[in-house]
């Protein structure tokens, strides 16, 4: 009786090898099934068997002088013992098996993607840095990203701080003529100054037109001072309309001292802070105004009060990656390239300053920062003083120049900053009057530093210093943000000659302080700071890697892309065939099926 024998010879996952014989017996178990049952799909399961080192040998028995081959059907079938271990190699069999599968077309398209995505990467990093990218998206001034943002709705970053000058020896002056005004310091009193923009709009010629409000808000947190404390104060009503009509008519200058006289107007007061601040009157101030509103437009001469009581600028600057150098420069104030107080074009202009909230990027030593400063009518220089380190980062001072407002050495020049028609004031001072209805102002450095020698002994209590009354901007140079500024002005009355006026002829020819200011950004924000730090400090440093970084993992997707590519090609080239268990083995009925 033939019998197929299937042994199991695999013994804790070891196969041993097969002999010549055994894989003859697989080539002629194939040979048989093909030959003789078309039905049957278990070809590849079979093979598999053997293969894997089951014992499949095809038994040959006599019958009478006859070796006789089994039936194909004997040949299949098992004892029950052996059958039943075939059985359960066969279930195992049955189970996917640990061998890598086809890659899918998800996976090979996704590697593709993810390759080529990383070899733009690499490719742009070299040649548009990551920096480079940072330093054009700030140009652009986009809505949303931090430099529109902090610009739009700037921080509370900026400080007044003003200082009077209190008259001590007011009733000695006046009656000994050869005393001297003697002159203290009062201050600071603290602002914080609120700047907003509003009315943003982007113009086809790559400008920016907006709106600047500014505000001044007392800040007692800050203060020492009472706002209530009495000073004797210069009366600017009674000294400013009299200097003012210093060379008036004799029947105007006759009328004005009648009305002086019936009004009792002096030219010294008592008065509190608060009032010289915002509400500073006199009734002399309000009958002129009565008389002649063309000529005294205001019944309010708080020194504050005429600063911010319309502080509102329609400003147009230039912005975008092709105005680089020209960065926020103005191109128009007002709707107009000049101001318009002064007749010299290169004075009145307006043309490339800032209003110091920020400047333009890549500022070489040997820049020219330029600064509008509305206060005194003029747009002021500044120039490289040294190089420094602040916030971790590097950055420039740029200081303003001792001569800003002293007079041209040279007589021949014209001198730029100076009405027509009036005298000319002494070095170390500049005329802004057309700034305020051409009431005689002066402005200078705190103290007269830098001025005249004979302008600052005329008056005791004043000390002059450069670290404390100097102008100065930091200012980190990659990005062109203000680290720090103080900007500080001093404002001084004008009394020209005035002995036509009794009441106030023993301040005739006289230069007297009113107060200074100094306008300190004292920080930037947090963000602001981060974000300049990665843009200037990390940034170059470390782009380079980035891009060697992504050119790394760009070449290894390909590498992985060809390797998936090629494993499914071997994949799909080989025989497909449906594994079966040996149960799908149709029974029939043979003397072997009994044992």
């Amino acid at each position: 009786m033939a019998q197929v024998m299937i042994n199991d010879k695999a013994h804790q996952g070891v196969f041993k090898t097969k002999s010549k014989k055994e894989k003859s017996d697989c080539l002629n178990l194939r040979k048989t099934l093909l030959g003789t049952s078309p039905r049957l799909v278990i070809l590849k399961s079979a093979e598999d068997l053997c293969i894997k080192g089951f014992d499949i040998s095809v038994k040959k028995h006599k019958q009478g002088d006859r070796v006789v081959e089994p039936k194909v059907s004997e040949r299949l079938l098992v004892s029950e013992k052996d059958k039943s271990a075939a059985l359960e190699h066969s279930s195992a069999e049955s189970q996917p098996q640990p061998q890598k599968p086809a890659a899918s077309f998800c996976c090979l398209y996704f590697a593709l993607v993810m390759s080529l995505l990383f070899a733009v990467i690499s490719v742009m990093s070299f040649v548009w840095t990551p920096y480079d990218l940072l330093m054009n998206e700030r140009l652009k001034m986009v809505r949303g990203l931090p430099a529109y943002e902090w610009w739009a709705n700037p921080p509370d970053e900026v400080l007044l701080r003003v200082y009077l000058f209190n008259i001590t020896n007011a009733e000695e002056f006046l009656q000994d003529p050869n005393i001297k005004l003697q002159m203290e310091e009062v201050g600071p009193y603290i602002f914080r100054e609120k700047l907003r923009h509003t009315d943003v709009k982007f113009n086809e010629n790559g400008t920016m037109t907006y709106t600047a409000h500014r505000t001044a808000i007392f800040l007692p947190e800050l203060n020492h001072l009472s706002l209530n404390a009495s000073l004797t104060l210069p009366n600017l009503a009674v000294l400013g309309m009299s200097s003012y009509l210093w060379d008036a008519s004799f029947f105007t200058k006759l009328g004005f001292n009648l009305l002086q006289n019936r009004l009792d107007s002096q030219p010294l007061m008592n008065t509190t802070v608060y009032n010289y601040f915002w509400n500073l009157s006199d009734p002399l101030l309000k009958v002129a105004h009565q008389m002649v509103p063309s000529i005294v437009p205001v019944q309010n001469m708080g020194i504050l009060h005429q600063i911010y009581n319309d502080f509102v600028d329609e400003v147009t600057v230039y912005m975008g990656p092709e105005n680089g150098y020209r960065f926020f420069t103005v191109n128009q104030f007002h709707g107009s390239p000049r101001f318009g107080y002064w007749d010299n074009e290169t004075c009145d202009s307006v043309q490339g300053a800032t209003e110091g909230v920020t400047y333009h990027q890549s500022i070489a030593k040997t820049d020219t920062l330029k600064y509008l400063r509305k206060t005194i009518c003029r747009v002021t220089p500044l120039h490289f003083d040294r190089e420094l380190l602040k916030m971790g980062m590097k950055a420039y001072r740029f200081e303003l120049p001792s001569d800003i407002f002293s007079r041209p050495s040279d007589n021949a020049t014209e001198e730029c900053f100076l009405s027509p028609g009036l005298p000319s004031l002494p070095s170390g001072l500049t005329d802004v009057s057309p700034c305020y209805y051409n009431f005689p102002i002066a402005a200078s450095f705190p103290h007269f530093l830098n001025a005249e020698r004979s302008v600052l002994e005329s008056i005791d209590g004043l000390t002059p210093s450069k670290e404390k009354h100097g102008s100065f901007v930091i200012v980190e140079p990659n990005t062109g943000v203000p680290m720090e500024s103080r900007a500080r002005s001093q404002s001084n009355l004008v009394v020209r000659h005035v002995s036509s006026f009794p009441r106030v002829k023993r301040f005739s020819n006289t230069i007297i302080p009113m107060f200074w200011a100094e306008y300190n950004q004292v920080g930037l924000p947090w963000y602001i700071k981060s974000l300049m730090y990665i843009s200037v400090n990390i940034l170059p440093v470390t782009q380079t890697y980035f891009s060697f970084i992504f050119t790394a993992l760009s070449c290894l997707l390909v590498v992985r892309l060809v390797f998936l590519i090629v494993q499914r090609i071997r994949t799909s080239s080989g025989p497909l065939h449906s594994y079966s268990s040996l149960d799908l083995i149709p029974h029939t009925d043979s003397p072997a099926s009994k044992c």
